[in-house]
């Protein structure tokens, strides 16, 4: 009897929680199986690494799959109905990413994650950056077609920051929303060095999300996906790809909360890694010498990374990247070495634009290398300041973007910027 107790006392409790709906009458559309879709773009992709989740799914007892969100080249992204919410309340959704239970480029990322999730939880949650980074729900595993899938629960978010970023004309966010969510990524940045001792290591806008500005959004696109499923493709093995759901229609309001999230390559900094991180074209320099990096890595990052494009939904998705420049000026920092422009990158080249931006690399950072003169300079790459403005912003770009990590300003510092608090000029 003792063995069986607990479900005796919860069974009666279940007829008063939500229900799983039923199968949807409505056909969705079929995509042409001879196309790739959504993850099976990924360079790591195996059919064998993803778990194949099915919308109407119940996972561990508890979340019934709605739609799909997102996906990455390590792990999908589910919007599910949370059947533990009692019948009187208002539906509770979440997002659950299933994460790929097999990669040959690192150990069980699902697992790196969730080991660093638990650290997060685990910091001081008084402290100001901990409103700034995703904070785990609720985990558990699933059984694949080769083993377990670490599944990660999570309050549901709006959208990239890239994506975020189009909303405004030319695809460049205006400065004074500018400067306050520069402040929440650095509040959140501090809060990951300082209190929970942790390197993000792939900072970029699609890991930083922006929250949901109405919190009607998750059961909309839940009914939509009921109602209008969006395009599917069945595969000859049973595995069905979903398209995602990116589109929840015009901003209602401007929230201006972000999250920094996906925690798969993170690790600790309290002592000095090594190795290759970051994106190739935009590695801080010793990355690139292969240095060893520690926290100021993901400073570099914020202050010196740039992005790609996004392709058409059903087309290949590239990777996309991060950096200031990018939020103000819709281009790159580095573009004589950005993919699109260039065939392949090159790490002297690379090191000669560095070199040009900040001059000569101390004589101990690097032993040998070749170097171009370039004319190439913060204040010829901006447009988007003048006069003063444009002096303080190149000043706090230029404490990130440094050649010795050391030489950095941190997380904590740099939110004492003077720049950062000043009026934005009324024209």
């Amino acid at each position: 009897m003792t063995r069986y107790f607990p479900n005796i006392i919860t069974r009666p409790f279940r007829a008063l929680c939500q229900s799983p709906w039923v199968p949807p009458s409505a056909i969705p559309p079929r995509i042409d199986t001879s196309l790739l879709v959504e993850e099976e773009n990924s360079p790591f992709y195996k059919t064998s690494y993803f778990y194949p989740a099915r919308i109407g799914e119940l996972l561990n007892g508890r979340y019934q799959i709605a739609t799909k969100l997102g996906h990455g080249s390590r792990s999908n992204v589910w919007l599910a109905r949370d059947l533990h919410q009692w019948r009187w309340l208002k539906e509770r959704y979440v997002a659950i990413k299933i994460n790929a239970n097999r990669l040959h480029t690192r150990k069980d990322a699902g697992g790196v994650e969730l080991e660093s999730l638990r650290l997060i939880a685990s910091a001081n949650r008084w402290h100001e950056g901990w409103y700034f980074v995703r904070q785990l729900l609720d985990s558990f595993s699933v059984q694949g077609i080769t083993g377990n899938h670490v599944c990660l629960v999570f309050e549901p978010l709006s959208e990239t920051l890239e994506r975020y970023c189009k909303r405004w004309r030319g695809g460049a966010m205006p400065p004074e929303i500018f400067k306050i969510i520069l402040q929440e990524i650095l509040q959140g940045l501090d809060y990951l060095h300082a209190e929970c001792h942790l390197v993000h290591t792939d900072l970029k806008p699609d890991n930083i999300m922006v929250r949901l500005e109405d919190p009607d959004i998750p059961a909309q696109a839940a009914q939509d996906e009921f109602e209008n499923p969006l395009p599917q493709k069945h595969c000859d093995d049973g595995r069905i790809i979903y398209v995602s759901r990116r589109d929840y229609g015009p901003l209602k309001k401007i929230t201006g909360l972000i999250e920094i999230t996906d925690f798969d390559l993170a690790v600790r900094g309290d002592v000095r890694q090594e190795g290759c991180i970051q994106v190739e074209i935009y590695r801080a320099p010793e990355v690139i010498l292969d240095r060893g990096f520690t926290y100021s890595a993901d400073i570099w990052s914020l202050g010196g990374y740039g992005t790609y494009p996004h392709f058409p939904l059903l087309a290949q998705i590239t990777d996309n990247r991060m950096k200031l420049w990018d939020f103000l000026e819709g281009r790159t920092l580095f573009e004589s070495v950005d993919g699109r422009i260039v065939e392949e990158y090159d790490d002297e080249t690379h090191l000669a634009y560095i070199t040009s931006l900040l001059g000569p690399a101390p004589e101990d950072f690097v032993e040998s290398g070749k170097r171009t003169s370039i004319d190439f300079s913060f204040e010829s790459t901006l447009s988007k300041f003048n006069g003063e403005e444009k002096k303080g912003f190149i000043d706090f770009v230029k404490r990130m973007i440094k050649w010795n990590p050391e030489e950095r300003s941190t997380a904590k510092e740099l939110l004492k910027d003077p720049w950062l608090h000043e009026d934005y000029p009324q024209e």
